[in-house]
């Protein structure tokens, strides 16, 4: 009975004889590698890097070509007025050109009325034109006033060259405020024939400036109708405006 009360009695828990009866302290948890999710991170990185590069050179395309377009347009409009104006272009940003109406003529030879001496004129064919100046019947009408140069070729020729053939062109106005005509130019030469000649021409030629008024009317008077050659390049009739 004495050995059973000397021996002290060992329990084990659960069955496990190599439990402790102080536990360990409790150990940390594995983290799992980050070398996978920085990689992802960083792709993400280049990925916003390279669509923001690729929008600024977008943007910088769009703007180089609207630049081109304004340039382009800019020299079309200079090329349209260079085109449309006989005067040089204006140049942006330069001073304003005042344009001023044109006022000229330049008659060419028809005929002549029987028993008239002034001649008629062609203002229309050819080479013939009128700005700013009315043509009518044989008459340049003035409706602006001021200084113009006026200028009268009549080419003579015939057959049976007679000597001493008066051959005379006489440029002159006509106006409702003066009773007579006013004689502006004349131009007046002899014909002389050399020996057996059958055929002769001659060139009268007359220019000069004068200050004309509203409603004046010029005319051109030969002294033998029959003697004019009306070819447009060789009897003509004009004036412009200084």
């Amino acid at each position: 009975m004495e050995d059973r009360y000397r021996r002290a009695q060992i329990y084990t828990v659960d069955g496990n004889p190599n439990l402790s009866r102080y536990p360990n302290a409790s150990t940390p948890p594995v983290l799992p590698p980050r070398q996978k999710q920085s990689k992802k991170d960083w792709q993400k990185v280049c990925t916003v890097a390279i669509l923001i590069l690729s929008l600024i050179i977008l943007a910088c395309l769009a703007l180089g070509t609207t630049y081109l377009i304004q340039l382009k347009m800019q020299f079309e409009k200079i090329k349209q007025v260079q085109k449309e104006e006989s005067s040089p272009a204006k140049m942006v940003g330069g001073p304003k050109v005042t344009e001023f109406p044109t006022f000229a003529a330049h008659l060419t030879g028809m005929h002549f009325i029987k028993n008239s001496k002034t001649l008629l004129w062609d203002a229309t064919m050819a080479n013939a034109f009128t700005s700013g100046i009315r043509y009518k019947e044989g008459a340049l009408i003035i409706d602006d006033p001021g200084y113009f140069a006026i200028y009268s070729k009549i080419y003579f020729r015939g057959p049976g060259c007679k000597s001493h053939t008066l051959l005379q062109q006489t440029v002159f106005k006509r106006n409702k405020l003066f009773p007579a005509d006013f004689t502006l130019m004349i131009a007046r030469s002899n014909l002389y024939c050399p020996e057996k000649q059958e055929f002769w021409s001659r060139n009268s030629f007359q220019t000069g400036i004068f200050k004309l008024q509203k409603g004046d009317h010029i005319y051109v008077n030969v002294s033998n109708p029959m003697l004019v050659n009306f070819d447009q390049f060789y009897t003509f009739f004009g004036l412009h405006k200084l």
